[in-house]
């Protein structure tokens, strides 16, 4: 069965520890950069998705 490793929502990204403390060390251990990075991944989804809306009326 796969894993589920990341699950970005409108506002926010749910991330697998794993693949975090990864990133971090990929970063040698600047966690600072890795949140940047996540910051900049989640920004750039929510612009891909733009004004679309939920589809449900307001």
């Amino acid at each position: 069965m796969a894993k589920q490793r990341m699950i970005v929502l409108d506002d926010q990204i749910l991330i697998d520890m794993d693949l975090l403390f990864n990133a971090i060390e990929e970063a040698k251990g600047d966690w600072q950069k890795v949140k940047q990075d996540m910051q900049m991944y989640l920004s750039a989804v929510q612009n891909m998705v733009g004004d679309q809306g939920d589809g449900q009326d307001e």
